[in-house]
């Protein structure tokens, strides 16, 4: 299985661009990676997990990683719907509620938890 991630998240990229394929994207914002995310799936890709897995809003956290599988066939509906989903809703999050501006010292707090994620992601689907 070809794993893709996609992520802007700087831990998730020194973790795991050994292992997988990763798309490190530091300058995108959550948006911008779910978008990348939807250009693959147009491609042929197909979601591993859950793009809002976890239960951490979209105006938690400044990063956002996607796990999916690289293949080239048919557009698969499902991780369509998925992602387009996630888009309408992060939109909704980032659009409606309070911006936080995260200080230098909560940054790998956050960084850490979207990695821990992606790791119990990861275990699930390698299995």
């Amino acid at each position: 299985m070809d794993i893709l991630i996609i992520t802007n998240n700087p831990k998730v990229n020194a973790e795991y661009s050994g292992k997988y394929m990763v798309e490190y994207h530091e300058d995108m914002d959550q948006l911008a990676v779910l978008r990348k995310a939807r250009d693959y799936i147009h491609l042929g890709a197909k979601l591993i997990a859950h793009p809002m897995m976890g239960r951490i809003k979209p105006h938690e956290t400044p990063y956002k990683s996607v796990i999916m599988e690289k293949v080239t066939g048919n557009l698969d509906f499902l991780s369509l719907q998925i992602i387009e989903d996630s888009i309408k809703e992060t939109t909704k999050f980032l659009t409606n509620t309070y911006m936080q501006k995260y200080d230098d010292l909560l940054l790998p707090d956050l960084a850490f938890i979207d990695s821990l994620l992606m790791a119990s992601a990861l275990e699930e689907c390698t299995r």
